[in-house]
Order: C-alpha cells, then structure tokens, then sequence
C-alpha cells in the first residue's frame, strides 16, 4: 500500500470514527442535557408563576388582616353609620390598594356593608349570594362556629372563579385590636385578576402567562395548586383553577421562551466535519485555549448553580468577541434575576404600609440573636414602642392620615437606630419592635430617650389632655448575655417582659421609658 492510499485510508477512517463519534455524542449526551434543560427551565418559569400569584395573594391576606383587627370597626358593625364609613373606609383607598370589593357581614352572616369595584358589579350579586347564603363548609369562606367560640383571630383566603373571572378573596374574623375579644362578624376582600394584575406579576416574574375562562371538558385536569412536574416539551403547558361548589373553572396558560430541540441539519455537519479533519492538528491548541475552555467554564458555572443554587459570574475579556458578548449577556441576565428574587424575597418581610421590616422579618432576626445569646452568651436588648392615644388620633384625623402618621414614625425610628446594630420592625397595628445586639443599659436607656423626644420633635398634633404632639411610650428590656439557663428562654419571653414594661410606661403618664433587666 502506498503512502498516498494510507494517508487517504487513514483519513478516511478519521473521518468515519469523528462522524461516529459526533453522531453519539450528539444522540446520546447532547440531545439529552439540552431537553433536560429545557424542561428544567419550563418547570421553573412554573415555580415562578406559582410562587407569584401566591405573593400576591398573601398581600390581600395582610390588608384584611389589618383591616379587621380594628377597633373601630369592632362598633361599626354593632351600630352601622355612614359618618364612618365616608371617615375611615372610603372608596378611593380600596381602589388605591387594587381592592375590587369588600363584604362586612355579621356573625349571622348577614351582610352589614359593601364595596364593590366596577370591574365585578356583574358578580356582585354571586359574591353577596355565596357570603350570605353559600354553602360555608364547601366555599370555606366564612368562619365555622368552632372558630367563632375560640373567640380569637381566624382567617381564610384563596380562589374563586364567577362568570368567568379568577378572584382572590380573604377573609378574616373582626375582632378588637388586641386580636383577642368577642367576634363581631368577618370581613372578606376580593382582588380581581385582571389584565392589568396579569401584566404586572409578568413583569415581576419575567413569565408569559394568560387566564381565559372556559369549560371543565377542557383537555386538561390538572389542578393549578398542586404540585405539578413538567415532564414533556411544549410551547406552552395548561391548567385548570377551579370551585369547589360548581364546575365554574378557568383556563392558566404559561407560555414558555425556550421551547423546541435544536434540528440537526446534516449538510452543514457534514461540511463542518470537512473542514475539522483538514485543520484538527493546526486549530485544536486555539480551539481549546480561546473557545473550548471558556465554553466549559460557562457551562461549569450553570452546572454549579443546580448544586447550589447561585450562579458565579462569567469572566470578561475573552479573545473571541463573540465569547465576550455571551458572557455580557449572561451577566446581565444574571443581575436582573438576582434583582427580581430579591425583590419577591423582599415582599414577605416587608410592611406594605411603612417600608419597614414587618413581623414576619423580625421573627426571621430574633431568630438569629437569640440563637448568639443562647451559643455564644452575648446579649441584646429589646424595645416595644407604641403611639400614645393612636384611636384618638384616628377619631379625629381619620385613618388615612392614621396611617401616614404610622409611616413619619417608623421613618423617625429608622433615622434614629441608623448608626447601631439593631433592627426596626412593625409589630402591628400602632406598635413597634426594634432589637439591638447592645446589652448596656447606660447605652440603651439614652437611645429610647432620644427616640421619644425624636416622636414628639415630628410636631403631628395630637390634642389630649395637657399634650399637644403624637407621642410614644417605650418598654425596654436589657438581656444580659450572661444569663444563667438562657436556652431554657425563648424570644416570646423577652418579648413579654418588654411588653410589661410598655404597659408600666403607659401607666406612668405615657411619653416615658420604662427600662429593666432580664428577669430570670
């Protein structure tokens, strides 16, 4: 056999081993990972669509909540008036806060008052019908008489579908501020998921989602709200959300980016292959160092990401312009997607109505601190704060500005807590929370002094007896990191001492600080 022949035998069956050896990586690894991918990528576009119309219902729950644990509202229902419902319930605030309707009945379920936006007066009717005369147990709306006898806060929420729209709705017991008292009745809140609520949670989620009402024989069972694992490649996947009281049900479409597996076009591999076996020996050092390397270190970084959940930026300043322009693009992606999980992430431990952190984040840091006092003994201290005679400022001024006064003192309380370790927090209703990790009382006691006088300083006029500013009166509680059996103390216990010695500041004339140590 001559050299020539070889050469070209040799060739040959080069070329034949690279066709089959690209043709099973291609079938066998490739065409796998990339519908791996893609279904992962389907299923969490999915989580995101679940999660989001979650967050956004949890939202309707905490405005119900914070509307029916309320005093006044306690009276209304006992003796309705419109002097109180023009002062505190009027209906350019529910609109403000995407409220379509909201239904005040009492504990016979009679309804007392009603909003209604005009986006559901078609169903007005329907939604006073299944409050008033529906099947409670089914619907699950109204309170039960076991939740009414506990005399205690009670709520319910989720989904209703009425000719043909999604609603949220939440429910929760009226009852006085304390959240603790006689029940009155309930008051139930619905939100309309129209098309301007759908157009704001795919912006949020960067997901393409629609709901169209529709039939029950509709190809397709499955329920929205149970757990759903995406097992086949579609442009789109569908679901149904549905009544548990009539066959009413509507039609969630999510449509998704990444859609189809890459077609193999075989003149173009076969050309490509070509020109590999002709400048395999010249081009493969480069190939490795300026596109091969650069290509695993991206897929390395995604791959890294499914372990543990965070993604590493790409690494700029490539040779090739177009691995430059990747790595860009990837980058950018990266933050926009960082910014808008920190953004939901942010909704649960926000208060809607001051900007602070709300109970739930507070829960989340006390956590942290007491775990420090319990391991490692430091200490830390406790504030509870309330706004002195906050019913008759809102007697007076009405509950608008109740609440814009509730946002100039949580402001304050920022401004005033800004060069300490510490975090504020609201803690419902008038009351507020801050926790340091100082445990001095010669530091502590000058700082809720300060506070006070801060309050006061804002000059919002507040007219009872010899005062004439909002005030608030602080109980303080010092915890000495040396505590003896400090594990057998929860933060629930700090919290109740804190809470005494509010109550001894209110009893002194209010306007004060009421300090101790942890009593053991």
């Amino acid at each position: 056999m001559t050299l020539k022949r070889f050469s070209l035998f040799l060739l040959s069956s080069l070329f034949v081993a690279i066709c089959c050896l690209l043709a099973s990586i291609y079938y066998f690894f490739y065409l796998p990972g990339i519908k791996a991918e893609i279904l992962d990528q389907q299923q969490q576009e999915f989580n995101l669509l679940h999660s989001a119309l979650s967050l956004s219902k949890n939202s309707l729950t905490t405005l119900c909540y914070d509307y029916a644990v309320w005093d006044e509202l306690v009276e209304f229902v006992k003796n309705p008036t419109d002097e109180f419902v023009q002062r505190n319930m009027p209906d350019n605030a529910f609109e403000a806060a995407n409220i379509d309707a909201v239904l005040l009945t009492d504990i016979n379920n009679q309804l007392v008052w009603d909003f209604q936006h005009e986006s559901l007066l078609n169903s007005r009717q329907s939604l006073v019908n299944l409050i008033t005369q529906g099947d409670a147990a089914l619907v699950k709306i109204l309170p039960t008489s076991a939740e009414i006898a506990l005399q205690k806060v009670s709520s319910r929420s989720g989904y209703l579908v009425l000719n043909g729209q999604l609603i949220y709705f939440s429910n929760t017991t009226i009852l006085p501020s304390a959240a603790v008292g006689e029940i009155v009745g309930s008051l139930t809140m619905f939100r309309l998921l129209d098309s301007a609520l759908i157009k704001d949670i795919s912006q949020l989620s960067l997901i393409d989602f629609s709901i169209q009402p529709t039939t029950k024989t509709t190809n397709t069972s499955d329920d929205f709200f149970s757990f759903q694992q995406i097992e086949t490649i579609s442009p789109s996947h569908t679901w149904l959300i549905g009544n548990k009281f009539d066959d009413e049900v509507v039609l969630v479409t999510l449509n998704h980016k990444k859609v189809s597996l890459p077609r193999l076009d075989w003149l173009s591999v076969m050309l490509l292959m070509i020109a590999a076996v002709l400048i395999i020996s010249l081009s493969l050092m480069m190939l490795s160092k300026w596109l091969i390397s650069p290509l695993i270190q991206f897929n390395q970084n995604i791959n890294d990401s499914s372990n543990d959940g965070l993604m590493s930026k790409m690494r700029s300043n490539h040779f090739i312009d177009e691995m430059d322009s990747i790595s860009n693009s990837f980058n950018q992606l990266l933050q926009k997607f960082n910014a808008q999980q920190n953004y939901l992430e942010t909704l649960t431990v926000q208060d809607a109505l001051t900007g602070i952190t709300n109970r739930r984040g507070l829960e989340a840091f006390a956590k942290d601190i007491v775990l420090r006092w319990h391991t490692e003994q430091k200490g830390f201290s406790t504030m509870m704060i309330d706004v002195d005679h906050f019913k008759a400022f809102n007697d007076q001024y009405g509950h608008l500005e109740g609440d814009n006064a509730l946002v100039a003192v949580a402001k304050s309380l920022a401004e005033q807590v800004s060069t300490y370790e510490a975090i504020v927090s609201r803690y419902g209703g008038e009351e507020f929370c801050i926790i340091f990790s100082e445990c001095d009382p010669n530091i502590i006691r000058p700082i809720a002094e300060k506070i006070c006088r801060a309050i006061e300083q804002l000059h919002m006029p507040n007219k009872i007896g010899n005062r004439q500013w909002v005030t608030v009166s602080i109980g303080v509680l010092v915890v000495n990191g040396e505590a003896t059996h400090a594990t057998q103390y929860s933060f629930s216990d700090v919290l109740q001492q804190a809470d005494e010695q509010l109550y001894l500041a209110k009893q002194t004339g209010r306007n004060t600080v009421k300090l101790q140590c942890f009593a053991q």
